[in-house]
């Protein structure tokens, strides 16, 4: 199914007249399939449910828009500007999001399997349970991010800044760590199971009952970080810490 160009023609009239149009057409679906809306100011524009497959969305705006239940699988969303938007249960998988703004906005639950976020900005966004299987996140930048139950098996996150976001119970699985700023990060009950941590930073960390089996650990920096309830034989070049871990320390799930 192509996009319905009565669609995007109400689209490019803007907010106002593609507001009321929603609102007569409660049960309407919007089809925007393949269509070029680069460059567009979408900001704040309700999206919800739209069918944006493969659709040019680069240099977009859409801070603050809905775009809750949207199908935005294939989309070029390089650069474009999702601050603050609401992407819960979207679906982004194979999208290109390398550079997007997404910073503060909601993605909890959505589909991102296989998306290329290289250098994407995802500075506090809500991510919790996001499946981000296979996803390429080098160089992006997650701090303070919600990613609490995430799917991020094979997920590459070369040199990614991950400085205290939540990973508790994540599965990352056999994922690309290498280099990642971890420092003060929530890794909690996470699944590290044959994931590439070379030369990780996890100053401060708190790894309490993380799984790393099999992990590579080789050059990682784990000073200060909370170990308790590891089994650190299991892991690939793990050196002790400089301090142990504080007994008293938070293990909670």
């Amino acid at each position: 199914m192509i996009a319905n160009q009565e669609h995007i023609a109400i689209l490019e009239q803007g907010n106002a007249v593609w507001h009321k149009w929603r609102k007569n057409n409660p049960t309407l679906l919007p089809l925007l399939r393949g269509a070029d809306l680069h460059k567009l100011d979408l900001s704040g524009t309700d999206l919800h449910n739209a069918d944006l497959r493969e659709s040019s969305l680069r240099l977009t705006n859409l801070c603050g828009a809905n775009l809750r239940n949207a199908d935005l699988a294939g989309a070029d969303l390089r650069e474009a500007d999702l601050r603050r938007a609401d992407l819960t249960d979207a679906i982004l998988s194979k999208a290109d999001l390398r550079c997007t703004d997404f910073r503060k906005a909601v993605m909890e639950t959505a589909n991102l399997s296989s998306a290329n976020m290289g250098g994407a900005y995802l500075d506090e966004v809500d991510l919790s349970d996001a499946n981000l299987t296979k996803a390429r996140l080098v160089d992006a930048g997650l701090r303070k991010a919600d990613l609490c139950g995430a799917q991020l098996v094979h997920a590459n996150l070369h040199k990614a800044d991950v400085r205290k976001a939540k990973l508790r119970k994540a599965d990352l699985t056999e994922s690309n760590l290498s280099k990642a700023i971890l420092q003060g990060a929530d890794l909690r009950k996470a699944n590290l199971s044959g994931a590439n941590l070379r030369g990780a930073n996890l100053r401060k960390s708190r790894m309490n009952k993380a799984n790393v089996s099999g992990a590579d650990m080789h050059g990682a920096d784990l000073r200060k970080a909370n170990l308790s309830g590891m089994d650190l034989t299991v892991a690939k070049g793990l050196e002790t810490p400089e301090s142990p871990p504080d007994p008293g320390a938070d293990d909670a799930s």
